[in-house]
């Protein structure tokens, strides 16, 4: 079989694991603070370490070779960061009804 790459789009963006782990991330904080929002005034919004995390996921995709130690290190610090978004949310919802999300973003 034959293949031709000029008939292939150039633009398409292969997911990996790191760049799947961010977007759950970005994906995670939209929530919290849709969550947060009715909650306004009444407590202190939960913290996120969302510039933390984008700056760490930035220089991980910004250097040029991956070596196994530092693909390593974004791998273990970027479900950290999940995870924590994750257990705010599951603290956030017992406050604030699910139905405040849109039916998208709810799925």
């Amino acid at each position: 079989m034959l293949m031709d790459a000029t008939c292939a789009p150039a633009d398409i963006r292969y997911p990996t694991d790191i760049d799947l782990l961010n977007q759950g991330r970005k994906k995670s904080e939209e929530i919290i603070y849709t969550l947060f929002v009715p909650l306004k005034g009444q407590q202190r919004k939960p913290r996120t370490y969302r510039h933390k995390a984008r700056r760490e996921y930035v220089a991980f995709i910004k250097s040029g070779k991956r070596k196994g130690k530092t693909l390593r290190k974004a791998l273990r610090q970027q479900p950290n960061y999940l995870r924590r978004n994750l257990s705010t949310i599951d603290a956030l919802s017992k406050q604030v009804p699910l139905t405040v999300l849109s039916l998208r973003r709810y799925r």
